[in-house]
């Protein structure tokens, strides 16, 4: 493995995680998020910010403060909340992103889909396909009846991960690697911590635990 020096990026950097339906209930999204929360607690210039999938004008509102100051942004939805980032980020423009990532997203409605996302510099799809599906992934599969499918809307991602992961289990697809061997945890991590020398990338992959 290639050696590489980390740097933190002076710009600073804005995480924002959006929930899914349910996930004021179960937390899956927001544990991750307050966990995030604490291991920037001592870094300057970078933040985490958890919202509910409800909460577009929130998220719309620290997205376009922090890119006033010159922070890179990071957009993070699952499930409802992979629509809900969609949709903010097209309410975002000319504003761009520097990283979108979508776990195992589910849209809102088939009469109104949200758009494609084009003021975004890098996208990552994760699709969740479980060798061993559980009760949340019946969840998804109604919400699919009722709303259809991201995936024409995600087409022109950068990067499709496919995780042998339940639809709830968000930390889990988090850190599945793709084919480059990066899964989204890494790329968010190097967005914040630039790489002068490639070719290393976070052993934490994989691990499920919180980068």
């Amino acid at each position: 493995m290639a050696s590489a020096t980390a740097t933190p990026n002076r710009r600073g950097v804005t995480e924002l995680y959006i929930g899914g339906a349910g996930d004021t209930r179960t937390r899956l999204v927001a544990a991750y998020a307050d966990e995030r929360r604490r291991k920037l607690a001592h870094q300057a210039h970078h933040d985490a910010h958890y919202f509910p999938h409800y909460a577009s004008r929130r998220i719309q509102h620290i997205a376009r403060r922090d890119a006033e100051i010159g922070r890179r942004l990071v957009l993070v939805g699952h499930s409802w909340g992979g629509d809900t980032a969609l949709r903010v980020l097209k309410a975002m423009r000319p504003i761009s992103v520097d990283l979108l990532v979508c776990i195992d997203p589910v849209p809102k409605s088939r009469l109104n889909p949200p758009p494609r996302p084009r003021n975004a510099d890098m996208i990552i799809h994760v699709d969740a396909r479980p060798s061993y599906p559980n009760r949340s992934d019946q969840v998804k599969g109604m919400g699919q009846w009722l709303g259809g499918t991201l995936h024409r809307r995600l087409s022109a991602a950068h990067a499709l991960i496919v995780a042998d992961s339940n639809h709830f289990a968000f930390s889990q697809m988090m850190f599945t690697s793709g084919e480059d061997g990066l899964s989204a945890a890494n790329h968010i991590e190097q967005i914040g911590h630039p790489m002068r020398a490639r070719g290393a990338s976070s052993s934490s992959a994989g691990s499920g635990r919180v980068a």
